[in-house]
């Protein structure tokens, strides 16, 4: 499909060509008709993109500090590429659209395929011709509106919002400072509703737009404007500015002062500088009140992609609601935003809509659209395969395909697997296209899948990365095994134990080779620890993480992803086990900041083995910035042994001391995909490499982490005995019982039941 991309790195816009989104749960599928650019927010990312380095970083000062913090904790050279790579990463431009709804995902229950509907979201509702947008940021068109009309929703649902943060009632003078688009709707919704609005801008032609569709408006160069407009009020001041405008200058802010009456309320909505002078806004005892976008909702990740409610008691007015709102007046005929008088461009000339928006002699427009041809279908959903295909080792070329493109691949995986000899990438597919697309390209795959299924069903891969979030982990690890194909899944391989189970009998019934991306166990230092150790001795390991706070829109917080605790700690899970020689008895966590796996942040482990070894594991979510992120420490009969942030492993053996510095790929990423293709090619594998690329050994740290989270939800010792069928072979368990796991008593507390060896382990 057809989307409109910026360069960050010259703000130049292109029309490209993309594979169409898919329909997650929550999302809607809608083939656009029609796309609004917004001149001033737009305009603002385009200019921005064509400036320098240096020019960036004045207009982004905030970006800049994000930079000297990424350069404290990651270093200069990791940093420089980070900010190369977003450079270098094209950006889907626009936020307001409609059209019609193609497919709607798992939980979407209020929009249908086939309704007309409007859309609100950067990075959702785009310039494209098939967009994927959150159920709470799209909403009916009612039959009586035009689609072209209804893609104006989101700016209506941002001027809305600033009429509703003045709290001013019908009647109310209102001043509207920017006649851009945002300030014409910002008037038009001002009458609709009643208010007494007056317009202000500096531009002639605005002011005549306005009074065109017969509302009042001056000139900012007006003589004496502040009388002027009071005359017109009765010699009353506005009991309400709102301004709109888009400039760096505070001038706005100050003429807002003038024109208001004593302790009136100054709604700040567009993109101004904010410096009120004392002598009117301390007199005036003025309020300064920001509008934050379309409304309630924006911004919060519970509300806008996790389809989180507000209680109506307390938000009446949501995002949603707004936008709604908009719609309902234009189907009234109380908004007629014909009279905006707006540019219309084919998507095919929208680099040429674009350069309207830069001064020109001619004048600006206040509104320009995309119109689509309403053409594009989505591809058709490959047939699930009748059964397992059966498992070949390749010859010659090793084709490597990748569901998944995000920053840990192509800043870590992808470069290493690029050094092997006589690998190449095959497809790649991404939920959402456009990074699979861009990395496509960057990277050399052979072809950008329509989706994920579409590239399994091509058997076009003797080898698939699973590289995606962690909720589709457990499903994509199984369809890649059943499909025939090799499978390296990035952990964890599953959120649940059905998952896992679901796994385990794909890998055993497919005979295909399968790793986990447990890192750390190919790296130098616990390799070389692990020979040191005596074998079959029991060990006592002391594992610190100061992993660092993460914010709380991250997407690890999602309830879907299943946490921190799933998606980080199975890797010093699995590190710990990698390095004892018994199996893993019972699991005891407890959470610092919380019992909930999917928000905890900061969980100590207790982990006990059937060979008397013992592990403890501090895992720090709460941690400042700067603190070394890994302490490994081991103690066993007549040994001592430190791994530090695995650049160095020092050993007490015998009276001595012998310390080992590594450098260059020191957590094993390197060795990891070494390992990857020598076992997917069937190349004969020395004992070391055969035991780090076990893959039941993964399975069998994959289900500690998720007894571990029971254990922090319900407070109490997990066993780790699998309770299912697979499960049970792949780790050659004893076949387990029917009954779920069980507990184990708290040292000192009463028994929920369990087995005597876990009890005593305990």
């Amino acid at each position: 499909m057809k989307t409109v991309l910026l360069s960050p790195r010259t703000g130049a816009v292109t029309l490209g060509e993309i594979p169409a989104p898919e329909a997650a749960a929550g999302t809607v599928l809608i083939r656009n008709e029609w796309s609004l650019i917004s001149a001033g927010t737009e305009r603002a990312t385009v200019s921005t993109g064509a400036q320098s380095l240096i020019g960036k970083a004045r207009q982004r000062p905030e970006q800049v500090a994000q930079v000297i913090d990424s350069v404290k904790r990651s270093g200069f050279a990791d940093t420089y590429r980070t900010v190369q790579d977003r450079l270098d990463r094209p950006v889907q431009l626009g936020y307001s659209c409609a059209g019609t709804v193609l497919r709607t995902g798992e939980g979407v229950d209020d929009i249908r395929p086939g309704m007309r509907v409007a859309a609100a979201g950067a990075r959702y509702a785009s310039h494209a011709e098939i967009v994927a947008v959150p159920r709470n940021l799209v909403v009916p068109v009612p039959e009586d509106v035009d689609t072209q009309w209804a893609a104006f929703a989101t700016v209506g649902a941002i001027a809305l919002q600033g009429i509703h943060q003045a709290e001013a009632v019908p009647g109310s003078r209102i001043a509207v400072i920017g006649l851009g688009l945002l300030g014409q709707i910002t008037l038009q919704l001002l009458r609709a509703y009643g208010y007494d609005g007056v317009g202000i801008d500096p531009d002639p032609a605005m002011v005549a737009l306005a009074e065109s569709a017969g509302l009042a408006a001056f000139a900012r160069e007006t003589d004496c404007l502040p009388d002027v407009v009071s005359r017109r009020w009765a010699g009353a001041g506005a009991d309400a500015v709102l301004i709109t405008a888009a400039t760096a200058s505070s001038d706005p802010v100050e003429v807002a002062g003038h024109l208001a009456r004593d302790r009136a309320t100054v709604v700040v909505v567009g993109d101004v500088g904010v410096v009120p002078p004392r002598s009117s806004y301390y007199h005036k005892e003025l309020s300064i009140r920001y509008a934050r976008s379309y409304g309630p909702g924006r911004y919060d990740h519970r509300f806008e992609e996790r389809g989180h409610p507000y209680p109506e008691g307390y938000v009446p007015w949501t995002e949603r609601r707004n936008l709604a709102e908009v719609l309902r007046l234009l189907a009234t005929g109380a908004l007629d935003l014909a009279q905006l008088k707006p540019r219309v461009f084919p998507v095919g000339e929208a680099a040429e809509a674009y350069e309207a928006l830069k001064p020109s002699s001619g004048g600006r427009s206040v509104a320009l659209l995309l119109r689509y041809p309403g053409s594009a279908q989505l591809p058709p959903q490959p047939a699930s395969p009748a059964g397992s295909r059966t498992w070949t080792a390749p010859r010659g070329t090793l084709r490597v395909a990748a569901i998944g493109a995000g920053n840990f691949a192509t800043r870590t995986l992808f470069p290493e697997l690029k050094r092997e000899p006589c690998v190449a990438f095959s497809w790649v597919a991404s939920g959402r296209g456009l990074s699979a697309a861009h990395q496509g390209r960057r990277w050399g795959f052979r072809t950008v899948a329509e989706s994920a299924e579409a590239g399994l069903a091509s058997g076009d891969a003797d080898c698939v990365m699973v590289l995606s979030r962690h909720d589709s982990h457990g499903r994509y690890a199984a369809q890649v095994l059943r499909g025939g194909a090799a499978l390296y899944c990035e952990k964890p391989l599953g959120l649940t134990e059905a998952e896992l189970e679901d796994v385990a009998d794909a890998w055993l019934t497919s005979g295909a080779p399968a790793m986990a991306g447990f890192n750390r166990r190919f790296a130098p230092a616990m390799r070389d620890l692990r020979a040191a150790l005596p074998a079959g001795a029991p060990l006592q390991i002391v594992y610190r993480v100061f992993a660092g706070r993460l914010p709380a829109e991250h997407w690890y917080f999602d309830p879907r992803q299943g946490g921190r605790l799933l998606g980080e700690m199975c890797h010093f899970i699995d590190a710990a086990g990698f390095l004892v020689s018994g199996r893993p008895v019972a699991v005891q966590a407890v959470g610092v900041d919380a019992t909930d796996p999917a928000v905890a942040q900061s969980v100590t482990l207790q982990l006990t083995y059937d060979d008397g070894s013992a592990a403890s594991i501090v895992y720090g979510g709460l941690t400042p910035p700067g603190a070394p992120k890994e302490l490994l420490e081991v103690a066993t009969d007549g040994m001592a042994a430190r791994i530090e942030d695995f650049g160095s492993l020092a050993v007490w053996k015998g009276g001595r001391a012998a310390t080992t510095k590594y450098r260059g790929s020191p957590k094993g990423h390197a060795a990891e995909m070494r390992a990857l293709v020598r076992l997917v090619r069937n190349d004969p594998l020395d004992k070391e490499t055969t035991a780090t690329a076990d893959f039941a050994s993964a399975l069998r740290s994959s289900l500690v982490a998720s007894r571990a989270a029971r254990s922090l939800t319900e407070d109490r010792v997990m066993e780790v005995a699998p309770a299912t069928p697979a499960l049970a072979r792949a780790l050659e368990w004893p076949t387990p019982p029917s009954a779920p796991a069980a507990a184990v008593p708290k040292p000192g507390g009463q028994a929920d039941g369990g087995s005597p060896a876990a009890t005593a382990a305990i």
